[in-house]
């Protein structure tokens, strides 16, 4: 799930959007979404925002944490209408996208898809974990450190940032590709 604000930076970057993630060449994915990536995926290059990984801390602590961060920032930042309506918007995505929410949170501790998605040699797969993520891990650069196509870089941030600050997730997959 990627948002208007993100798809329309990446249009005026150069970037061509498809929702047939089998055959596109670069995969965007954030949080729970990251395993709506088939295995299968011709991709050359994944692009991981901050997926659902923190072993030896709770789902529920970790949800709580981001119910204190989110509505701060969003409503600082940019309003209540706007988080109201992003707050919507996260219910609709829950609703008709709960797949993704449940392997999230079955998989939330757990690397495995990710190093699947590594099996291929000739992809290279960019994890950005934001400094202020409430789902992933600090020490993630450590956890994929055996997976020699996996890099990770950290930006500014909290959990859902590239949602309304593009630009820099767009810079790194620029500088990659």
């Amino acid at each position: 799930m990627l948002t208007k604000v993100f798809r329309r930076a990446l249009k005026k970057a150069g970037f061509e959007i498809t929702k047939k993630c089998r055959t596109a060449d670069i995969i965007v994915a954030h949080s729970a979404g990251i395993y709506a990536i088939p295995s299968g995926s011709k991709a050359s290059l994944l692009v991981l925002i901050n997926p659902t990984y923190w072993p030896g801390r709770r789902l529920i602590t970790r949800v709580g944490n981001f119910a204190i961060i989110g509505p701060r920032f969003y409503v600082k930042n940019f309003g209540w209408r706007f988080y109201i309506k992003k707050r919507l918007l996260e219910a609709y995505y829950f609703i008709t996208r709960s797949k993704y929410m449940w392997l999230g949170t079955f998989h939330n501790n757990r690397l495995g898809h990710i190093e699947e998605l590594a099996e291929a040699k000739d992809r290279r797969i960019i994890i950005i974990r934001n400094h202020n993520d409430s789902f992933t891990t600090p020490q993630i650069t450590g956890a994929v450190s055996h997976l020699s196509n996996v890099i990770v870089k950290t930006l500014p941030g909290i959990h859902d940032d590239f949602y309304v600050n593009p630009e820099p997730y767009i810079k790194i997959i620029k500088e990659t590709t």
